[in-house]
């Protein structure tokens, strides 16, 4: 204008203010940086200078919105031949989404008429000189993104099933994990060992909180969920989703009373039955019929429910199907889905590698209820005959959880059991074997009530012949003296004469026990160590190959 300095004229033009630091407006405040004092200097000027009246400096020797630029949308005038000559870029370069800078004379004549050329394609251009131009039409080019992306009718959400439960929780989300992958799904689920995105383990330890599965769901390559939810992650931390497609709840038994303020089963049920609750009305609920407190849970829920059940005439059962719902049952030997008149009959339990020829209750139970989840969730008979007859335990497949090494003296048991239900349940498998010595290596949980400690360690003492007694490295509280004498208590109840043995180190305790134990003997470790206990048992058998 003849009379401010070119910094003035700068100031002038960022008191816009529609203009900005970075990205933070629509428009970008101009800076008079190293390159426009070059531009100033290779003129003679410096932002002192004042110009004449009407002469046009230009400060930037590109345009660009990020270093104080404009932008006018033209949409209307570009012509159809560099509209073609953009898509056809588009799709060499193979982006659905991509912005393509030309320069050129006029937008509006095609660009070999023009001699102009494409200078760059931006695989993540920017949208705010389109949602607001400084001059021309405003464009809401985000629309189109987010509804090809998110086609109409579809969600944005991938499918979840969470499975609670005081028992058979891991289990069963691995088996309905195995299921969900061996139809092609990429799949994420959380364990009480780590967390697996795709058969891979990422994490490992106890991941069944709100955290864990948070880490699943916000994975770009999963697109099915299948998510173990445990009472202390609930309380600690909450779901980390919203609502889930199908829940389970597998028992609820007396275990971690006393904790968090939770002093009954009741209170216990209340605890898990949240997960339940999360369903919509369009998903499921899959509750155990043959748990009082479980099946009373489908009395409050606003979704849809099935249950299972180990005891075909239940009357729970009849009742429920006779009312038009679905259940799962184990029936004359067989895996059953009951749905109106009809059942379906998936395959005998002793097919699957799980249930260990059928002598695993447990495990039949655990595959009733993945079985009903994965009916439920449109996986029909012949995929879930399929997965559960492929899904083998072992060490990498199911950690800690019914690991069988058959050693030539002798046969070894890696199990979880760690309450009072739980031990019943490995016990009733344990009645069933033909063993002549039954040794087990257990200990007690500093963080369970004194009657729940003395409970599992009674049980112990029916099942087994031998028993060494272990440590767990976090007492919580209890001292190992007490821990030791209420065990050996609880061990001797029903045997006053049984052989217990201390060992305070878990791997000393697993090394004792295969250097003494008789030939033709059963060996359980209840392990608290699962990978070192995994390892050293692995080390065991290498060396009897290399002896």
């Amino acid at each position: 204008d003849g009379e401010r300095t070119v910094q003035q004229l700068i100031d002038k033009v960022n008191e816009d203010p529609r203009r900005g630091v970075g990205h933070e407006k629509v428009l970008t405040s101009i800076k008079a940086d190293q390159h426009t004092l070059d531009l100033l200097k290779g003129k003679e000027l410096t932002l002192d200078s004042v110009l004449p009246a009407g002469e046009t400096l230009y400060l930037k020797s590109t345009a660009n919105i990020s270093t104080g630029g404009t932008a006018t949308d033209v949409t209307d005038l570009v012509d159809p031949y560099n509209v073609l000559l953009a898509e056809r870029v588009a799709g060499i370069v193979g982006l659905d989404i991509c912005g393509i800078d030309l320069l050129t004379s006029d937008i509006a004549i095609p660009l070999n008429q023009t001699r102009g050329a494409v200078i760059e394609v931006n695989a993540a251009p920017g949208f705010r000189m389109h949602i607001s131009p400084t001059e021309g039409l405003a464009r809401n080019v985000a629309a189109p993104v987010i509804d090809m992306l998110f086609p109409p009718g579809a969600t944005a959400r991938i499918p979840i099933i969470a499975v609670t439960g005081t028992n058979g929780k891991t289990t069963t989300t691995r088996l309905i994990a195995h299921l969900v992958s061996s139809i092609g799904y990429k799949v994420g689920f959380t364990t009480t060992d780590g967390i697996y995105i795709q058969g891979v383990q990422l994490q490992k330890g106890d991941c069944t909180g709100g955290v864990s599965a948070e880490f699943v769901l916000r994975d770009p390559t999963v697109n099915y969920a299948v998510l173990e939810t445990a009472r202390g992650g609930m309380l600690r931390s909450g779901l980390g989703f919203h609502t889930c497609d199908i829940a389970v709840v597998t028992n609820v038994a007396a275990d971690h009373l006393g904790m968090r303020d939770i002093y009954t089963v009741e209170e216990m049920a209340a605890v898990k039955g949240v997960l339940p609750r999360t369903v919509p009305k369009s998903g499921w609920a899959v509750l155990n019929a043959d748990d009082d407190l479980v099946y009373d849970m489908g009395r409050t829920l606003d979704c849809k429910v099935a249950y299972f059940s180990m005891n075909e005439n239940n009357p729970r059962i009849q009742e429920h199907v006779e009312a038009g719902g679905v259940a799962a049952v184990y029936e004359e030997g067989y895996l059953t889905i009951y749905k109106n008149s009809y059942k379906l009959r998936i395959d005998r339990a002793a097919e699957f590698p799980v249930t260990f020829g059928g002598r695993a209750g447990f495990n039949i139970e655990n595959a009733l209820a993945a079985a009903l989840a994965g009916y439920l969730a449109g996986f029909d008979k012949d995929m879930i005959k399929t997965a559960f007859r492929t899904f083998v335990p072992s060490s990498t497949k199911t950690p800690g959880r019914m690991n069988v090494y058959k050693f030539p003296r002798f046969e070894v048991i890696v199990d979880y059991a760690h309450n009072t239900a739980g031990i019943n349940k490995y016990a009733d498998f344990m009645r069933a074997t033909t063993a002549t010595h039954k040794i087990g290596v257990v200990s007690g949980l500093g963080d369970r009530r004194d009657e729940d400690t003395l409970g599992f360690s009674r049980v112990a003492g029916q099942i087994f012949d031998e028993v060494i007694l272990r440590q767990d490295r976090d007492l919580r509280g209890k001292s190992a003296e007490f821990l030791q004498e209420i065990m050996t208590r609880g061990l001797r109840l029903d045997k006053p004469d049984l052989p217990v043995t201390y060992i305070e180190n878990e791997l000393d305790a697993i090394d004792h026990v295969l250097a003494t134990a008789p030939d033709g003997a059963v060996i359980t470790l209840l392990t608290e160590n699962i990978a070192g206990t995994l390892k050293k048992l692995d080390e065991y058998e290498a060396g009897l190959k290399g002896a």
